[in-house]
């Protein structure tokens, strides 16, 4: 099989000391001509990331495949269908991987976030592999983080000009999600009378005043609402103007969708009873509700397909409290390769796992030390400071649509 070649240009002096421009050709190593390309870039897109970090090294050639956007793409919806997704714990400092597919829940690796001045950040939202971390100590500062490549993006929300008996608005709710039509990360933050959106690719802020139900400013005592994120939009419930995720026949479901920077109202669906009680997740990839009714043993899980219409999953019975305690207890992680269906238990760190095969609800106990937040970090190359500016917002870049 002839040898693939990369062709480059070098400059070399004349004899008049003119320089001409001249080709010179790169092959690829012999033992990657074995494999055509195609069959070579389906393996690699398989891979996980830290093997691919360590290939980039093998050659010239392979290390401007893997770093190219088309590569991380394509490999972020490889591990996606795979179903190759850790399980991320926070406890302090110390950010904990674990393998979601082995029964002990088998410690993968500890990181620190390099940052000293995000030590005991707060990890807000995920998608598609990326954390948003926001500074405890400073409400303004955030950070775009990819654990699996260990590179990350600082992020400035600039004043907002609006405040409420003269102090900043707090963020009411937020969520992280993707928008596949033009591969941009976007962060959306919303307040009681509008909402800011934060665009990756532009590296900059804009912020939109239009909401299809109004919102109460958030009290000390209420917590921020961390949104679901799935299929390229984020989604939330809102009842009696109080974003949240659980869904009962008062409340209204709503979602910020990723390519027209709007919020928007679903349907709240018609197997939500009067005395049913619901929470929002994301199991397969799709928007999700667990829950039934309140005083039941048992709770059902729902998936919305992609025409928006429901889907009965499972139903799962034997529960060791009432419905509405369990889902006010256990928040529904996602799912396994094998379709087993992780939640993460109240008030300690309690991991539960369902199979449906045998019918068995499992709890395993990870720490007892100080509460981990748990969620499910996709192992994906993409890098939040690709081929972005670093550059300092100022105020003025929050400008009113």
């Amino acid at each position: 099989m002839p040898k693939k070649k990369l062709l480059t240009s070098i400059n070399t002096p004349n004899r008049s000391k003119k320089k001409k421009l001249h080709k010179r050709t790169i092959t690829f190593e012999d033992d990657t001509s074995i494999f055509p390309s195609e069959i070579l870039l389906n393996i690699l897109t398989r891979l996980p990331v830290k093997s691919l970090l360590r290939f980039k090294s093998v050659s010239k050639p392979w290390n401007v495949m893997i770093s190219s956007n088309e590569f991380k793409k394509s490999h972020r919806d490889q591990s996606k269908a795979l179903g190759r997704e850790k399980l991320l714990l926070q406890s302090r400092n110390v950010f904990e991987f674990r393998d979601l597919e082995s029964s002990l829940l088998d410690l993968m690796e500890n990181q620190q976030f390099p940052l000293k001045k995000f030590q005991r950040t707060e990890v807000w939202c995920l998608c598609d592999g990326l954390v948003l971390l926001r500074n405890p100590r400073a409400y303004k500062n955030y950070v775009l983080w990819n654990p699996s490549t260990r590179e990350y993006r600082a992020i400035f929300c600039p004043d907002n000009h609006l405040n409420y008996n003269e102090e900043p608005r707090r963020v009411r709710a937020c969520g992280l999600c993707y928008d596949s039509s033009v591969g941009d990360y976007k962060v959306i933050l919303i307040y009681d009378l509008y909402y800011a959106v934060y665009s990756l690719i532009r590296d900059s802020w804009t912020t939109e005043t239009s909401f299809p139900c109004p919102v109460l400013p958030l009290l000390p005592v209420d917590s921020i609402s961390f949104g679901i994120s799935t299929a390229g939009c984020v989604f939330w419930s809102l009842i009696n103007g109080k974003i949240q995720l659980f869904v009962d026949r008062a409340s209204t479901i709503i979602y910020f969708d990723v390519k027209s920077d709007g919020v928007k109202n679903l349907s709240t669906p018609d197997f939500v009873g009067e005395n049913d009680f619901f929470y929002l997740a994301s199991v397969k990839g799709c928007l999700s509700l667990y829950g039934g009714r309140i005083e039941s043993k048992e709770l059902n899980i729902w998936i919305m397909e992609q025409d928006g219409s429901w889907k009965w999953l499972m139903n799962i019975c034997n529960l060791p409290y009432i419905c509405k305690t369990f889902v006010q207890d256990r928040e529904l992680l996602g799912c396994t390769r094998n379709g087993d269906i992780v939640f993460q238990g109240w008030p300690c760190c309690r991991i539960c796992i369902y199979y449906p095969r045998q019918q068995l609800l499992t709890e395993t106990e990870l720490s007892s030390n100080d509460l981990p937040i748990a969620s499910l970090c996709l192992d994906s190359l993409y890098s939040p400071s690709l081929n972005v500016k670093h550059k300092r917002k100022r105020q003025s870049d929050m400008m009113f649509n």
